[in-house]
C-alpha cells in the first residue's frame, strides 16, 4: 500500500519513509474520540509546521489532514485548545478581558433584569475561555456542515476544520491585545481584528472548497456565520434558562 502521508510504498503498521502510521482511516466518531482524548489535555508535536501552514496555505492543509497526511500535523483539537488558552492568559495579563468577555457582557445588557444564577453561568464561561471555545465549536461545525452541504464531508470533517479555523482565530485576537495595550485603543483594535478573523475563515473556505464555485463559496461562507448566530442566540438563552431552572 501506499503511505497517506508521503505516498511511498509502505509495509507493516509504520511507514518506514515518513514514519505515520499506514492504517490512517477516514474521521469518524471512534477515531475522532479516540483523537479527542488523546490530545485535549496532551500536547503533541508540529505545532510550528501547523502553524506555518495554517498561515501559508491553510484550507490545502486541512484537506491534505483529512485525507490522510497527518504525520506532522499538531492535532486539529488541541491546536485549539492550546492557542486559545494562550491567548486568554496573554489578553488577561495585558488587558484584563477578551473579545468573548465584550461579546457576553453585550449578551448580558441584553437581558433588562438577569439572575445572579445566570449571571454566575456566564461568568464560568468568560473565565474557562478555552473550554468554552471547545464548547462553541459544535455549532460552528454544524453551521457550515450545513452551509457547505453536499461537498463530501462529514460532520466531523467540519468540526476539524473549524478546530484549525478557531485555533488560528485566536493568533489573531493575541495580537491585536498585544497592540490594543501598545496603543491604549481597545476598540480600535476589536473593529479590526473581528473583519480580520472572519476573512481569514472566508479564506480557508476558499482554499478548502476549491472546488466549488467562486460565487458559491463567497455565498455559503456568508451563510455560515448567519447560521451560527442563529443557533449560538438559543443555546445560550436555554444554557441560562437552565442554570435558573436548576438553581
Amino acid at each position: 500500500m501506499n503511505c497517506k502521508n508521503c505516498e511511498q510504498i509502505a509495509d507493516g503498521n509504520f511507514c518506514t519513509h515518513c514514519g505515520q502510521k499506514t492504517s490512517v482511516e477516514r474521521i469518524n466518531l471512534a477515531n475522532f474520540l479516540k483523537e479527542l482524548s488523546s490530545s485535549v489535555f496532551q500536547i503533541n508535536k508540529g505545532l510550528f509546521y501547523t502553524l506555518k501552514e495554517l498561515f501559508v496555505r491553510p484550507g490545502h492543509s486541512i484537506r491534505d489532514y483529512l485525507s490522510g497526511k497527518r504525520k506532522y500535523h499538531f492535532k486539529p483539537i488541541a491546536y485549539a485548545f492550546t492557542l486559545s488558552t494562550i491567548y486568554f492568559l496573554l489578553s488577561h495579563r495585558l488587558e484584563g478581558q477578551t473579545y468573548l468577555d465584550d461579546a457576553l457582557e453585550g449578551f448580558l445588557d441584553y437581558n433588562a433584569e438577569i439572575g445572579t444564577n445566570q449571571l454566575a453561568a456566564t461568568q464560568w464561561l468568560v473565565k474557562n475561555y478555552a473550554y468554552t471555545i471547545l464548547i462553541f465549536l459544535p455549532l460552528y461545525a454544524l453551521a457550515s456542515f450545513i452551509a457547505f452541504g453536499g461537498t463530501g464531508y462529514n460532520y466531523l470533517e467540519h468540526f476539524i476544520l473549524n478546530a484549525y479555523i478557531t485555533g488560528q482565530q485566536a493568533i489573531f485576537y493575541a495580537v491585536s491585545s498585544i497592540l490594543a495595550l501598545i496603543t491604549h485603543n481597545h476598540d480600535f483594535w476589536i473593529s479590526v481584528v473581528l473583519p480580520i478573523s472572519i476573512g481569514y475563515a472566508f479564506y480557508v473556505f476558499w482554499q478548502f472548497f476549491s472546488k466549488q464555485s467562486r460565487l458559491a463559496i463567497i455565498f455559503r461562507s456568508i451563510l455560515v456565520y448567519v447560521l451560527f448566530f442563529l443557533l449560538l442566540i438559543p443555546v445560550l438563552v436555554i444554557f441560562l434558562g437552565l442554570v435558573q431552572e436548576l438553581a
